[in-house]
């Protein structure tokens, strides 16, 4: 969402450059929906950010946070 928001693209836009319906794209962004891994590239092509970089942004931002059972 934040990738979408940063492009200036809409969740109606990016679901006619997916052939998805809005709804869809609300439904990933609240969790309520899992993407799978083509879709994920397809989501980050059309809004034109590198799929690679907001998975390793990810995986860093995952690894900031503590992990109480260790």
């Amino acid at each position: 969402m934040e990738a979408r928001r940063k492009k200036n693209v809409t969740q109606l836009e990016l679901g006619r450059r997916i052939g998805q319906r809005q709804t869809v794209i609300s439904k990933i962004e609240t969790e309520e929906r899992r993407l799978d891994a083509a879709e994920f590239l397809l989501i980050s092509r059309a809004i034109g950010v590198d799929p690679y970089e907001l998975m390793r942004r990810a995986e860093s931002e995952q690894s900031a946070i503590p992990n109480p059972s260790l």
